[in-house]
């Protein structure tokens, strides 16, 4: 049981900080226009999209632990439903059709099911993909990335920095292409020093996903943790 809830915990608090992703305080430098640019470049073109495809690996690094990797398929679609599949190094499967989570490892036969509003997952800022957040309300400041090399070359890299009060992490890292504003990578910097990474490939837009795909339906014989 502790260990479903901890990985939970720790997704959840990562949905959260992309559904967050938008009030910023352009600093004063030459770069000033590019910024805002991009800022409202991201914007239009994911308040547009109405369904996603990608495949994703996600790498978590803890001070006090060895880094963890993982791979799989992540379906979003409007209003709010998304569906990660997770294929190695084990099968599991988070899935919600907006209104509930459900956190299921096959392996252990238990399921986390919990209320979208009542969520802290990490994976909930995946939502801004889905017109969900806004750049322009949520944070206290945006600035370009200066201290870090782009995963895919040419890309440019923002820092999104939370508002006061918001505890769950220090700043997040949103990697996109400058041409199309494809986001391609986010990185979750938590207060305790610990981070998330999720680089995305093979990104399919508007694909017509069915809503069923996000309909989960509790296996047999597992175990429910509200």
């Amino acid at each position: 049981m502790r260990s479903i809830l901890s990985v939970g915990c720790r997704l959840n608090r990562f949905v959260l900080v992309l559904f967050l992703v938008s009030s910023v305080q352009i600093p004063a430098a030459v770069t000033d226009s590019d910024l805002e640019a991009s800022i409202k470049g991201l914007q239009k073109k994911y308040s547009a999209v109405q369904d996603l495809q990608m495949e994703f690996f996600q790498n978590f690094k803890n001070p006090r632990r060895a880094m963890k990797t993982e791979a799989g398929i992540l379906f979003l679609k409007r209003p709010g439903m998304m569906r990660w599949e997770y294929k190695t190094p084990t099968e599991k499967l988070f899935v919600s059709d907006g209104k509930m989570i459900y956190f299921y490892l096959p392996g252990e036969r238990q399921v986390q099911k919990t209320k979208v509003r009542e969520s802290s997952d990490q994976r909930i800022p995946f939502l801004f993909l889905l017109g969900k957040g806004n750049l322009k309300r949520d944070f206290s400041k945006v600035e370009w990335v200066s201290d870090r090399e782009p995963v895919f070359p040419g890309n440019k890299m923002i820092y999104a920095y939370p508002k006061q009060g918001i505890d769950e992490f220090s700043k997040i890292l949103m990697e996109f292409d400058p041409y199309h504003y494809q986001l391609q990578r986010v990185t979750v910097f938590e207060v305790d020093g610990a981070t998330s990474e999720f680089v995305f490939s093979n990104i399919r837009e508007n694909t017509g996903t069915k809503t069923s795909l996000f309909n989960f339906k509790i296996p047999a014989n597992v175990e429910v943790l509200e």
